[in-house]
């Protein structure tokens, strides 16, 4: 399903995406960027540093685990 999506739709379906399947899908989520090049990676932290939803969320991951 979300595979056949391009970047466009992807972020609508997560604006609009029920909870139960934003949970299911953000281990898949951690588990592909954990593969990514450090370049990538590097990218992908400087824009959750730049996002306030994004780093306040990844704020209360890292206290919940």
């Amino acid at each position: 399903m979300v595979t056949e999506m391009n970047i466009s739709q992807f972020r609508s379906w997560l604006n609009n995406a029920p909870p139960e399947d934003l949970v299911t899908i953000a281990p898949q989520l951690f588990s592909r960027i954990g593969t990514l090049d450090d370049r990538h990676q590097d990218r992908f932290i400087q824009e959750v540093q730049n996002n306030p939803q994004a780093k306040s969320l990844f704020r209360k991951l890292q206290t919940v685990s």
